[in-house]
């Protein structure tokens, strides 16, 4: 099983971090697995300029930037499960995930359709990575959930534009101490029990 993790958190041994690893263990106790774990925040990529190279009046054309994005976008269709990990910043994900996902855009292949005057009659978006597996991880160090609203909200809306499964989510609460997640044996266990659920999902 291809598993792609994307940590969005600008720290290694982070809580994120910690809670994906769980999540991956998961995974491994029912499944083998070819891993992959990108940490945004140390590769090389470049920020989206909104260009619109993706977009149906540019015809879908490749990402002019030319980075290490390329070669993640196509082993993120290789892939059979994805992992999206963010804290909490500013009560939604992080700039390094948000970056990433709109350089996920040349995955999003548009389709037009024109009358005979060239004018557009409709569109179809054909994500690449539809229905592949996905799971969301969010550490945050309130203790109130809701502080965690609109990111839960746009992680989400995210997986959904990529036509992405989500089978699962993890969410921390109140972590105000580095690695304070491995302290606390229910999150670690939701995301253990995640990650085994996400091997055994056809």
């Amino acid at each position: 099983m291809k598993v792609m993790a994307i940590i969005g958190s600008p720290r290694k041994g982070s809580n994120v971090d910690i809670l994906i690893d769980k999540v991956i263990e998961g995974v491994k106790s029912k499944a083998a697995v070819d891993l992959e774990k990108i940490y945004v925040y140390e590769s090389d990529i470049k920020y989206c300029t909104g260009c619109g190279a993706h977009s149906i009046l540019q015809g879908s054309k490749d990402c002019p930037l030319g980075d290490a994005m390329d070669g993640i976008l196509k082993r993120m269709q290789q892939a059979d499960a994805l992992i999206f990990g963010s804290p909490n910043h500013g009560r939604t994900i992080s700039a390094g995930l948000t970056n990433f996902f709109s350089r996920m855009m040349p995955l999003l292949k548009m389709q037009v359709g024109r009358d005979e005057e060239g004018n557009i009659i409709y569109a179809e978006t054909k994500p690449l990575i539809s229905g592949k597996k996905a799971v969301t991880v969010v550490s945050q160090g309130d203790f109130a959930a809701s502080s965690s609203a609109l990111l839960l909200m746009v992680l989400d809306a995210n997986l959904r534009d990529f036509h992405l499964r989500k089978v699962g989510e993890v969410f921390s609460t109140g972590n105000l101490k580095r690695a304070q997640v491995k302290e606390k044996e229910v999150d670690l266990n939701l995301a253990f029990e995640t990650g085994a659920r996400m091997a055994m999902i056809k």
